[in-house]
């Protein structure tokens, strides 16, 4: 149970540590995916936890993390605001995170990894009884438009411009964020 408990603390400094940090620029995501690892390695060390993340259960972890965020907001709000510079962040990163469990569906190992990760980080919302089903609507969801908007993100601060609020909430976008409107309504 110690371990248990100690990983997850693990977890939850390292993702906090990296989300103060992150960029969402594809080469800054590249380099920051093995300094994630690196710090998330370097707490577990630290709390006497063996090594709690692959880079699968790093981006279930991401992908959970933005689903709670914009969860969270779409309960305040009533729906997915796509003016919301949150929920433009976290659905650029919840769209990253679709990719890489896509191009590793198959991979049962990936997969258990991704799982532990998004349940681990969207506590009490992402169950084990619902993580599946989550997934699928990851896979089976075109969120390239979404993914899209990541290079319009500037700076260390994720500065998001009108143009890409507009981009964000535009015709392009429609699909994935009726898909997202969906899955978050599923959540409740």
């Amino acid at each position: 149970m110690k371990k248990v408990i100690s990983t997850v603390v693990c977890l939850t400094m390292a993702f906090a540590l990296v989300s103060c940090g992150s960029s969402k620029s594809s080469t800054a995501s590249t380099s920051s995916s093995s300094a994630n690892s690196s710090i998330a390695s370097t707490v577990a060390t630290m709390l006497g936890a063996a090594p709690a993340t692959s880079a699968a259960q790093q981006a279930g972890t991401n992908a959970g993390s933005a689903i709670l965020s914009m969860y969270n907001n779409y309960k305040a709000a009533g729906k997915l605001d796509m003016s919301n510079t949150s929920n433009i962040l976290s659905a650029i990163q919840l769209a990253t995170s679709a990719m890489q469990i896509k191009d590793n569906y198959k991979n049962a190992d990936f997969y258990k990894d991704f799982a532990t990760g998004m349940v681990g980080s969207a506590t009490n919302l992402i169950t084990n009884n619902n993580v599946g089903s989550t997934i699928n609507t990851l896979v089976n969801t075109d969120f390239s438009s979404l993914s899209a908007l990541g290079s319009q993100i500037t700076g260390a601060a994720n500065q998001v411009s009108n143009a890409t609020v507009k981009a964000a909430s535009s015709a392009n976008t429609a699909t994935a964020v009726s898909a997202l409107n969906a899955l978050l309504g599923s959540l409740e």
